[in-house]
This record gives structure tokens, C-alpha cells and sequence, in this order.
């Protein structure tokens, strides 16, 4: 069970960063905010399956 909550601890602590990070890079309007959700995940998923296929 301690297991579970670290790993739980852990995603949150990725997605309030990952969240953080593009509200900082685009900025805090809700529009900016989800074009550079969909900017940045793009991003992400592209270097993930690159990276992936290698």
C-alpha cells in the first residue's frame, strides 16, 4: 500500500509540474493554456515514441 501512495505522489507531482511548466512557457489565460497543453503534449508524445522506436 505505501508502494501505491509513492507511485500515486509521484504522478501527481509529474502532472502539477508538467501543468506548471506550461503555464508558466504560454501563459495564464485559459486559451493560452490549452494551446500549449496541446503544444507541449504533441511535443511530448513525439520525443516518447521517437525515442521508443530506436
Amino acid at each position: 500500500m505505501r508502494l501505491l501512495s509513492k507511485i500515486l505522489w509521484s504522478l501527481a507531482f509529474i502532472a502539477a509540474t508538467f501543468i506548471w511548466m506550461v503555464l508558466f512557457e504560454h501563459g495564464f489565460s485559459v486559451d493560452a493554456f490549452n494551446k500549449g497543453m496541446r503544444e507541449e503534449w504533441h511535443a511530448l508524445t513525439t520525443m516518447t515514441s521517437s525515442k521508443a522506436s530506436q
